[in-house]
Parts: structure tokens; C-alpha cells; sequence
């Protein structure tokens, strides 16, 4: 395969999941906005770190930079802003192979790129790096993950693709569920 042909095809192939959690999740413009996804972003955050927190890091695969750990910092954008976290909900959620590792981190790390546009929008509403938006900050202060598990996918012998956008489309659907309970609520 070509460089980046199957972090291309993963991106093909889950790109109405993609979209789909896009719409649900929007954009937001005012305060009221920001609760909203940084409340959804906690539930489905919460989710995701529990279920890397008890898998083992395949030794075949070279391991990633450590990742900041976004959930105590939502803990404190959520306090900074008055707000409680959601109640939790059952996880979908599981890694067990190389396959539900990667499309897992794939969306999870591919997040860090729209961080970087996040951020700005929370800068524009009063939050910052060191209030109500830690998070963002956090995510978009770099994308060397991000770099390394494209690599990662391109480098990686033997990958059954198929399960590897199987975990990706599961992931998707994790956040936009995340949001749409919050919407329910």
C-alpha cells in the first residue's frame, strides 16, 4: 500500500459516520453551545477511557507518545463553568485486538485535529487554556499522536481493515450517542 492509502481508506469508508456525528455533535457559538458539547464530550470521554484503561499495548506495535489525559481536565472545565458531568450510560466501547485499537485511537486522535478549531471558538467566547477549556487546550497543543498512528496504520503488517473500520464506525457511534442522550435528558 501507498503512504497513507489506508489511513485514506479508513477516512473513505467511515466518512458518513463522520459526518453523521459532525451534525450531532455541531458547532457552537455561544456559552449555551459550549455546555452542551462539553458536556457530551465528558460522557463520551468517559466511555473511551475506560475501555483503553484495561487493554495492554500490542508488543508488535510501536507504542504511541503518552496521551494528556483529558478527562480530570473536563472534570475541571465542567467545575469552572458551574456544571455537573452527565450521568454515565453503558459503553459500547471495547478494545480487545489491533484492529479495535487502531480504528479506536483513529477517531479518537483524529478529535485533536478539530481541537485546534474548537479551541479557537472557545477562545472567541472567553474560555481559555486555564479555564472552561483546559481540554481543547490540551488536545490541540499537538499532533504528534496523531502523526504516529498514521504511521502506525500504514506501517502495520496484517491488518484486517474491515474490523479496523468496523471499531471506527463503533466509535463514531459512541459520540453521536453520547450527544443525542444528552438531548433526551
Amino acid at each position: 500500500m501507498n503512504l497513507s492509502s489506508r489511513r485514506f481508506l479508513v477516512r473513505d469508508r467511515t466518512s458518513l459516520s463522520h459526518a453523521r456525528v459532525e451534525a450531532i455533535v455541531g458547532s457552537f457559538s455561544t456559552i449555551a453551545d459550549y455546555h452542551r458539547y462539553l458536556r457530551g464530550t465528558y460522557a463520551f470521554r468517559s466511555a473511551y477511557e475506560e475501555a483503553m484503561a484495561g487493554f495492554d499495548w500490542p508488543a508488535d506495535l510501536p507504542p504511541l507518545d503518552h496521551a494528556p489525559q483529558l478527562l480530570p481536565l473536563l472534570r475541571q472545565d465542567l467545575g469552572d463553568l458551574g456544571l455537573q458531568p452527565p450521568a454515565m450510560h453503558e459503553s459500547l466501547l471495547q478494545v480487545s485486538d489491533r484492529e479495535t485499537l487502531l480504528g479506536t485511537l483513529y477517531v479518537a486522535e483524529g478529535s485533536s485535529l478539530g481541537a485546534r478549531i474548537l479551541y479557537r471558538r472557545a477562545q472567541e467566547l472567553g474560555l481559555t487554556g486555564e479555564f472552561g477549556a483546559r481540554h481543547l487546550f490540551a488536545q490541540s497543543e499537538s499532533l504528534t499522536r496523531w502523526r504516529q498512528l498514521v504511521k502506525l496504520l500504514d506501517e502495520a503488517p496484517e491488518l484486517d481493515l474491515d474490523r479496523l473500520v468496523a471499531a471506527s464506525e463503533t466509535v463514531f457511534a459512541a459520540v453521536g450517542g453520547a450527544f443525542e442522550r444528552l438531548q433526551d435528558a
